[in-house]
C-alpha cells in the first residue's frame, strides 16, 4: 500500500522504492492480432520513439488475467490477492510517463479482455477511495478506438470506462482519438489522417518530461 514515505507496495504484495516515471505504455485492447487498433498504437510508439518516448507494449489478448472476483480484500489492504500478470500490468502502468489504451468498441463499451484487465484495477480505486491515500502526481493519457458503426457516438461507453481507470491511477485524459466506419482489418490504412494523428499523438506525449510518482 501506497504511504507518504515514498515507498510503494505493487496490487500484489511486495514493497519497493518506486524508479522515476519513464515511457509511454501502450495498452493492446483488441482480441485481434494485426488489426487496426494494433496498427493505430504502431503509429503512436513510432511517434513517442521519434522524440525519445520509449514506447512500451502490453497485449491484452497475451497476458493471463483473470477476471475480479469481487472478493472485497483489497478494500482492507490495497493489493489484490490474485496471482497472474495483473503484476506485469501494475507494473507497466506505475512505471510509465504517459499511458494509451487502444480498443475497438464492443456493443459499446471495449472488448472483455481489456474489461477484465481494467476491472483488476480495483485495488486502486481502494487505496483512493477507501483508504485515503492521496493521488500521485499526474501524467497525461489517451484512449485511441475504433468502431464499425458510422457514428460518433457509440464511443461514450468506451471513453467513460476508461476514464473511470485513469482517474484512480493518476491520469488525466489529454487526447483522444476515435474513428467510426473502421471494421474490416486494416481498414484504418485508408483513413486519410488516423495514422498521422497517431503518431502526432506519440510524439506529444513522448515529448513530455519524465514524472516521478
Amino acid at each position: 500500500m501506497a504511504s507518504g514515505s515514498g515507498v510503494t507496495d505493487s496490487p500484489q504484495g511486495g514493497a519497493a522504492s518506486p524508479p522515476p516515471r519513464a515511457g509511454v505504455l501502450c495498452l493492446h485492447g483488441s482480441p485481434r492480432a494485426g488489426g487496426n487498433t494494433d496498427l493505430l498504437l504502431e503509429a503512436v510508439a513510432s511517434g513517442a520513439n521519434s522524440v525519445g518516448g520509449q514506447p512500451r507494449h502490453l497485449y491484452c489478448r497475451d497476458l493471463d488475467v483473470r477476471p475480479c472476483t469481487g472478493c472485497g480484500a483489497c478494500s482492507a489492504t490495497g493489493r489484490c490477492v490474485i496471482r497472474d500478470d495483473m503484476a506485469t500490468v501494475y507494473a507497466a502502468l506505475d512505471g510509465a510517463a504517459a499511458v494509451v489504451i487502444g480498443s475497438p468498441v464492443y456493443f459499446l463499451g471495449v472488448p472483455s479482455l481489456c474489461k477484465g484487465v481494467i476491472d483488476r484495477f480495483q485495488p486502486y480505486w481502494a487505496r483512493r477511495h477507501l483508504l485515503g491515500i492521496p493521488p500521485g502526481a499526474l501524467r497525461p493519457g489517451a484512449l485511441v478506438a475504433t468502431a464499425g458503426a458510422p457514428s460518433h457516438s457509440v464511443f461514450s461507453g468506451a471513453q467513460r470506462t476508461v476514464e473511470a481507470l485513469f482517474e484512480v491511477v493518476d491520469i488525466t485524459c489529454k487526447a483522444n482519438l476515435f474513428y467510426e466506419g473502421i471494421d474490416a482489418r486494416g481498414a484504418i490504412t485508408d483513413h486519410p489522417t488516423a495514422l498521422d494523428e497517431a503518431q502526432a499523438l506519440g510524439r506529444r506525449l513522448g515529448a513530455r518530461p519524465s514524472a516521478t510518482p
